[in-house]
């Protein structure tokens, strides 16, 4: 993101939020190629991937998941309970 970008966003959003967002673009670039759990590859220019797969990303680890791994782990909680 480049600086005049920068700042337009710090006029318009504030300077927290406009930190926030820098933080999460740069995060992108940590996006792993496949799914975090079964290994399955993700196709970063595949739409229909991209809305169905999830990223979690906590501080500097960015972890992705593919609808079937979600589904079994939601299975997995709901028997749980």
């Amino acid at each position: 993101m480049n600086r005049a970008t920068r700042r337009t966003m710090k006029k318009k959003m504030g300077e927290e939020n406009t930190e926030n967002i820098t933080e999460k673009i740069s995060q992108f670039k940590k996006l792993p190629e496949s799914c975090s759990a079964c290994q399955e590859p993700f196709d970063k220019k595949d739409k229909d991937m991209a809305q169905s797969w999830s990223v979690v990303a906590k501080q500097d680890v960015v972890r992705l998941f593919c609808p079937e791994c979600i589904r079994k782990t939601q299975e997995i909680l709901d028997e749980r309970r």
